[in-house]
């Protein structure tokens, strides 16, 4: 059993690398969501670590589970959901360097992670 646990958003941050001659963004993915990356730093210092999510049946969703157990992160916890695209997020610069966050969700998975009970008799 992991000693950490987290749960909530895990997603795919897009991120600014520069801006065209007509001044739309060139964007890099990254995994994000601040659980997952909590996680995956506790892990680099030998921390057992697990993480309660939700992401899509897609692309995005595999490349990211893919990666976090990568890095040693627990992912039994992880939903994986047919039904619902993994969160997008669009990081952009403002001229001072502070970023803005844009999300493409309709919902997205990170939204729909709910809590299921049975009581068995």
């Amino acid at each position: 059993m992991p000693k950490v646990v987290a749960i909530g958003e895990l997603l795919i941050d897009f991120t600014m690398q520069a801006l065209d001659q007509d001044h739309y963004p060139t964007m890099k993915a990254h995994p994000g969501g601040a659980p997952g990356n909590y996680l995956a730093a506790l892990s680099a210092y030998g921390i057992s670590t697990g993480l309660l999510a939700k992401v899509g049946d897609d692309a995005f969703g595999s490349r990211l589970i893919d990666t976090l157990l990568r890095v040693g992160v627990n992912m039994d916890g992880v939903i994986v959901d047919p039904k619902i695209f993994t969160t997008l997020a669009f990081v952009t610069l403002d001229e001072t360097g502070n970023r803005s966050f844009d999300f493409a969700r309709k919902p997205g998975a990170d939204t729909m992670l709910t809590w299921a009970f049975s009581l068995c008799c």
